[in-house]
């Protein structure tokens, strides 16, 4: 057995269970840091979590849920997810979800999710990082192949787009860019698209007069109806409930 394991295992054991690695995320712009119990409870968090969803003081947040903090829906997938990680014991990386501030303005982050193991080994909860998406998005390197389609995407997403002119953008067959697109975003290009509209939707709700079905297609949904069910999938909420609890 390599000798550096007991050193290891010996300088973890004489660690305090206060350090508060939490801290240490303090100091790494752009992430945020959690971890929960097999309840759902937050017991830890660094300063740019508690930040986003309005905590100045940390003695009142912990021991809230995800049910305390977002619609209920968007709750009950990050639950599942926990509760995936803790029923499996592996790893949950790379999820792309919305997280929405108390003023509702609601932004993309990646996640990755690890359990949290007692000195026995038993699953005792979930911690992860967090990420804000459109930063992991925007370090996608200038030349590459489907950086022409991507802004391409951000100023027509709209539109009518047919993922073939994409590929044909990047000069990649549309296997390829898929490929290459879900590599890089986390998501298939389609997906990309709604959640680009869901977005921009909720911008016009919170600032502007115009009647939902108008938005709806002037974002290039088929109708209201699909607009309102792509919109309560990704947000958690209708349309107008979250109009009227954020404008």
């Amino acid at each position: 057995m390599s000798e550096g394991l007991p050193l290891r295992d010996a300088f973890l054991d004489a660690m305090s269970p206060q350090q508060g690695f939490s801290a240490l995320f303090d100091q790494l712009p752009g992430v945020l840091f959690f971890a929960k119990d097999l309840q759902g409870r937050l017991l830890a968090a660094n300063r740019a979590l508690l930040d986003l969803y309005g905590y100045r003081r940390e003695e009142d947040f912990w021991g809230v849920t995800d049910f305390d903090l977002l619609p209920r829906s968007l709750a009950e997938k990050f639950r599942e997810d926990d509760l995936q990680v803790v029923n499996s014991g592996e790893p949950l990386l790379e999820i792309v979800e919305i997280f929405i501030s108390r003023q509702g303005i609601p932004a993309w982050f990646l996640t990755n999710k690890m359990p949290i193991r007692s000195r026995k080994g038993d699953v005792i909860g979930v911690m992860g990082i967090i990420q804000n998406y459109e930063q992991q998005r925007d370090l996608l390197p200038p030349d590459s192949d489907i950086a022409p389609a991507l802004k391409y995407l951000g100023e027509n997403f709209h539109r009518d787009i047919a993922i073939p002119d994409l590929a044909k953008m990047a000069g990649l067959s549309v296997r390829q860019f898929e490929r290459k697109f879900k590599a890089h975003l986390k998501m298939p290009p389609q997906q990309y698209i709604i959640k680009m509209r869901v977005h921009a939707a909720c911008d016009q709700l919170r600032r502007k007069r115009k009647a939902i079905a108008e938005i709806a297609t002037e974002l290039g949904f088929y109708d209201q109806a699909a607009f309102s069910r792509q919109f309560r999938k990704h947000m958690g909420m209708t349309p107008m409930t979250y109009r009227k609890a954020y404008r």
